[in-house]
């Protein structure tokens, strides 16, 4: 692909309805793989193109979703358009590497949730973006409760005090921020 072809760039915008994807065109822009910076063969002129600010923890690339909330069918459209998932916690490690990228955009005293892959089927967890069973678990006092019956989607629950992140079943329909994954 040379520097004068046509790529489309998506961004989240707000509207009445919720979220929507908007899409930008730029001649000058070249992405190989769906997001900008120096990740799978980049090149691009962000002067004046939306992009997604990526951190990097080991081999995993995240996206911290904190602008605008939305339902988890959203979300989960809005990460597989930048070629991303959403978030998987494998272990005690990927968890805290989460809390110390969520301090960063989260200074006041609050609690904040967050979508993640996870979802029930037929009474057994697992993670969407990968098929797997949940093994690590860092549930929330007295959750997984499936209050009212229809809880079948993971959130995460960021304490900014505590700076804990427990995990919580909510319904899917729910809005929320979101963090989208890449991993190497």
């Amino acid at each position: 692909m040379d520097s004068k072809s046509c790529v489309v760039v998506i961004a989240l915008v707000a509207v009445s309805s919720g979220l929507q994807l908007q899409t930008f065109h730029n001649t000058t822009v070249v992405i190989e793989a769906g997001f900008p910076g120096t990740h799978r063969g980049v090149n691009v002129n962000l002067s004046s193109t939306p992009y997604l600010p990526l951190v990097r923890y080991n081999n995993i690339l995240y996206y911290f979703g904190t602008i605008l909330p939305g339902n988890k069918e959203q979300v989960d459209l809005f990460c597989n358009y930048h070629n991303m998932k959403l978030v998987s916690i494998q272990s005690a490690e990927e968890s805290e590497n989460l809390i110390a990228g969520l301090e960063a955009f989260f200074q006041s005293s609050e609690v904040v949730l967050f979508w993640t892959s996870g979802r029930r089927h037929d009474n057994f967890w697992r993670w969407d973006s990968t098929g797997r069973p949940i093994h690590y678990t860092n549930w929330e006092k007295g959750e997984p409760n499936n209050s009212g019956g229809t809880e079948n989607c993971l959130q995460l629950r960021f304490n900014t005090i505590s700076k804990t992140l427990q995990w919580n079943d909510c319904a899917c329909d729910a809005s929320s921020y979101f963090i989208c994954e890449s991993r190497d």
